[in-house]
């Protein structure tokens, strides 16, 4: 079916019939596919492809089985690491994909529908991409924000990872033992930074992180940043005066470095690598402070929201309290709706004002609240339509009651 439609959507003329008839024998004829439906669908082919006509409908399964494997490697590379580099989760798709188009390519459709089954299921959808998703429903600029927030996240990773490697080069040089513990503990600062953000990260894509936290966090980098370059310019000092002062280094040099590391060429990679060091903290403490600023401009953009949209509620309930008043039903109906509506609104005005849930939390809650309140608005403008049909007049009633249960469902979804 999906085949057939893809033929048909290409709207393609094809000059050969007798192709077509090689292809559905030995290729498609195994899918139960209409051979006359396929004949009609590749009709006009040449007319955009020309000579490519023929190649496409030959690899049409590989293309086909291709991309679908491609797409749900995407999806899998995903669950084992969000964080990965995009080229890198790319290219070990496409390899992957190759492989198994060449191997499975016959069993098309069960991969097709295997691919459905994941788009449909959202499966493999990292936290972080079904946040930016949400974010973007929401307002475009979230979305963009928090989407830079996790570029910088990932370059911020990535130098960390190179300083690390850098530490792991100088300790293979160097043997003295209060270089080595320097060298060390600057190792277990540099691991904190990453754990610090990691934490970050963790708590933004759980919907979990406020101001408050976010402070905290900042505060903890700065400390930790500032010890790590501290013990950084210590060791560039140690090194600089032993290539300062050549008879010190003659002297002591064997006891300083490892056994045949006391060469003129790892004399200049120690001071390349020293210098790449200190480069990089640098680098790595402004990629910081562009994720905090970045975060604490979702933030601050998420509260802004929030106000807007309680707000927005409040104002909405309230036309819908006069609104209930006017309703042809029974009392006790009413004030069970009011009654809703008042407790909608206590519930509106207790989630904005609790410092303890994130405001991206917030606004998603507030956001969902609104969207369902503009429905009971709706349904119960409605409801007056029916002033003299007392059945009609029951069910909807009913079906605003259940609406109304819903929504204070979503209040409680923290």
């Amino acid at each position: 079916m999906i085949l057939t439609f893809i033929l048909n959507f290409t709207n393609i003329y094809s000059q050969s019939n007798n192709y077509i008839y090689t292809w559905y024998n030995e290729s498609i004829g195994t899918l139960y596919l209409d051979k006359q439906l396929l004949e009609s669908s590749a009709n006009i082919l040449s007319q955009y492809l020309g000579p490519l006509a023929p190649i496409i409908l030959e690899n049409l399964p590989y293309i086909i089985s291709f991309f679908a494997l491609f797409f749900i490697f995407r999806r899998f590379l995903n669950i084992f690491n969000s964080l990965a580099p995009e080229s890198q989760k790319l290219l070990i798709s496409a390899l992957i994909s190759l492989i198994l188009t060449y191997l499975f390519w016959p069993f098309v459709m069960p991969i097709l529908i295997t691919a459905f089954i994941i788009k449909v299921f959202r499966i493999g959808k990292s936290k972080l991409e079904s946040l930016k998703e949400s974010l973007s429903k929401i307002n475009p600029g979230l979305g963009s924000i928090f989407s830079r927030t996790t570029s910088d996240i990932r370059n911020f990773f990535n130098n960390e990872n190179k300083i690390l490697k850098d530490i792991y080069k100088l300790n293979r040089i160097l043997n003295h033992p209060y270089i080595r513990n320097l060298l060390n503990s600057i190792e277990k600062d540099i691991e904190t930074l990453n754990n610090i953000i990691f934490q970050l990260l963790k708590e933004t894509e759980n919907e979990r992180l406020t101001q408050h936290m976010l402070v905290a966090y900042s505060s903890k980098f700065n400390i930790i940043y500032n010890n790590a370059i501290y013990k950084t310019k210590q060791l560039s000092r140690i090194i600089s005066t032993m290539f300062s002062n050549i008879s010190l280094l003659r002297r002591f040099g064997n006891r300083i470095f490892r056994t045949n590391k006391f060469t003129p060429k790892y004399l200049i990679v120690l001071r390349k690598i020293l210098n790449d060091l200190i480069t990089r903290l640098n680098t790595t403490y402004k990629e910081g402070q562009k994720i905090f600023a970045d975060l604490n401009r979702l933030l601050i953009s998420a509260e802004t929201i929030s106000r807007k949209y309680a707000n927005e509620i409040n104002n909405t309930l309230n036309i819908d309290t006069n609104t209930v008043s006017l309703l042809p039903i029974n009392n006790n109906n009413k004030r069970a709706l009011i009654k809703e509506i008042q407790i909608m609104r206590n519930s509106t005005a207790a989630i904005s004002k609790n410092p303890r849930i994130s405001p991206l939390k917030r606004m998603e809650i507030l956001s969902k609240t609104r969207r369902s309140i503009k429905k009971l608005s709706k349904l119960l403008l409605y409801l007056r339509r029916f002033r003299g049909n007392p059945k009609r007049l029951l069910f909807l009633t009913a079906r605003i009651l259940r609406l109304s249960i819903s929504i204070l469902k979503i209040f409680r979804i923290r």
